[in-house]
């Protein structure tokens, strides 16, 4: 069978069904097959590191994988940034790249260039395939790291020449590899029982490894269960409804809340759930850390331990160690009476934000609140940097995991419209929304061409303050100065109608 067809036919049986890319010389041979697939569905984005973050915001709106395609050169290395948006967030995909062909890598041949090696800080794993028999293991194995674990992107560099030898392989004897989970050990979930039970202000911390797990349900029913109020990491919004008794809040030094923030100061043991600790959660790690004791549970071994050593660390998966403690702690009859819980309503509402703002020119807050009034519980959110995300982050009212989208690891200009894009592709009932400041509207803006290309209503909503505001807030806080941060044209010039 010619290789690109049995490449495609693998896509098919590994469930792909929608692909985003742009073809090329490079990559032409593996199209001709795509385009043949009655089962995949090919967008043709406007740039290539958008076609990344719409297969991004396709797994993060659904949890099915899509696929990312360009050529070499170029069109390869634009991948680069959407490759470490995905990473680290821990967003699955597999991007392939075109390439020249095998007799011309390394002889700096035009649009030749070592993609799969420049991408690999910003992968799980990276294949340049030079012999045609490893290419069904190679995509099977691509697969399997990419869904396994700690999720991740996956490159696949093709050589020309490779797209087109003839391969031994029959579709029907494909089976996509086994992905293993690992579940907690029984003493450690034990042990972890008997921590909190030492406890007089005890916290459960969600984390986005949760909701990638698919399983903040049975999150929520582990608090309910334990009668422990549940802080949320920014990756994890939405992951536990808004007016949830036991919901206190982000915690962070962004996009936190201030009762989040509150419960967290005033714990004293902290179970920690797919979440990494790292610096835009934690803040000062001291002021943290404090002298509280925490359990950090996450399905990567080399996050234990990587911030601070908690006193309790298990290497499981999210959903399986939920599921083990809250079957222990029901088995033990323990749970929390810590008089906090029933303040904690209140204490939301005490320290809620301002939002109803009416002066004119408009209120940020304003802006979040028309929007919570307007867009229902079923809307997806995505967004990319700057202070409309740190706004969104603190004042938008999310109530179901899954639909909320932002770059978080790496807040990338740029990553809302296209990921809005490949969410409403992956969701087509539902309506997609990207929030964004006025500058980081003119990143990739030209993606709204391909939204209108596939008649997909997504809606874009600027928050135009003429700055680049959070530059100009760190600017002037920090450093005492302000500087080529201004852009006024954007209120006097730019009809963004």
């Amino acid at each position: 069978m010619n290789a690109s067809k049995a490449m495609v036919a693998i896509l098919e049986k590994e469930g792909i069904t929608d692909a985003f890319g742009i073809p090329g010389a490079g990559i032409n041979g593996l199209y001709k097959f795509l385009g043949e697939s009655k089962n995949i569905r090919h967008y043709t984005m406007r740039h290539e590191e958008c076609a990344v973050h719409a297969a991004s915001a396709y797994y993060r709106a659904s949890g099915k994988m899509a696929v990312a395609i360009c050529t070499s050169g170029p069109g390869a290395t634009n991948f680069v940034t959407g490759m470490y948006t995905s990473m680290i967030d821990s967003i699955p995909l597999i991007a392939i790249t075109g390439q020249a062909v095998r007799a011309q890598l390394g002889l700096d041949a035009f649009q030749c260039v070592d993609i799969a090696k420049i991408c690999e800080p910003v992968a799980k794993k990276t294949y340049c395939i030079t012999d045609e028999t490893k290419i069904v293991e190679t995509f099977a194995e691509a697969f399997r790291i990419a869904r396994e674990g700690k999720p991740g992107p996956v490159l696949i560099d093709l050589p020309l020449d490779i797209q087109s030898v003839e391969i031994d392989f029959d579709p029907a004897q494909y089976q996509p590899l086994k992905i293993e989970q690992k579940a907690p050990a029984a003493a450690e979930i034990e042990q972890a029982i008997a921590i909190l039970k030492t406890a007089n202000s005890p916290v459960l911390l969600m984390g986005g490894g949760v909701v990638l797990a698919e399983a903040c349900r049975e999150f929520v029913e582990l608090a309910e269960a334990l009668n422990i109020p549940v802080i949320t990491t920014y990756m994890a919004k939405g992951g536990i409804p808004e007016d949830h008794p036991l919901n206190a809040g982000h915690t962070g030094i962004q996009v936190g809340q201030p009762v989040g923030n509150k419960i967290m100061m005033e714990s004293d043991v902290v179970l920690g759930i797919g979440c990494r600790f790292t610096d835009r959660h934690t803040g000062n790690v001291n002021v943290y850390k404090g002298d509280r004791k925490f359990i950090h549970i996450n399905i990567d071994p080399s996050e234990i331990g990587k911030i601070f050593q908690p006193d309790l660390g298990i290497v499981a998966d999210a959903k399986l160690a939920i599921e083990a403690l809250l079957k222990a702690a029901k088995a033990d009859g323990f749970k929390s009476n810590a008089p906090r819980v029933a303040a904690l309503p209140a204490l939301r509402a005490e320290l809620e934000r301002k939002t109803d703002y009416d002066c004119q020119p408009i209120k940020p807050q304003r802006v979040y609140r028309e929007m919570n009034k307007v867009f229902g519980d079923q809307v997806m959110f995505t967004t990319g940097c700057g202070l409309n995300q740190i706004w969104s982050g603190q004042l938008q009212k999310i109530n179901s995991p899954r639909t909320y989208m932002p770059s978080g690891g790496a807040g990338t200009l740029g990553f809302d419209i296209p990921a809005a894009f490949g969410a409403m592709i992956a969701n087509p009932e539902k309506k997609a929304v990207a929030v964004m400041g006025d500058f980081g509207f003119t990143f990739h803006v030209e993606e709204l061409a391909v939204a209108s290309k596939y008649k997909i209503p997504l809606i874009v909503v600027i928050v135009n303050n003429a700055y680049l505001g959070l530059i100009r807030q760190n600017q002037k806080y920090a450093f005492s100065y302000e500087y080529a941060v201004e852009m006024k044209e954007n209120q006097t010039i730019m009809d963004y109608v």
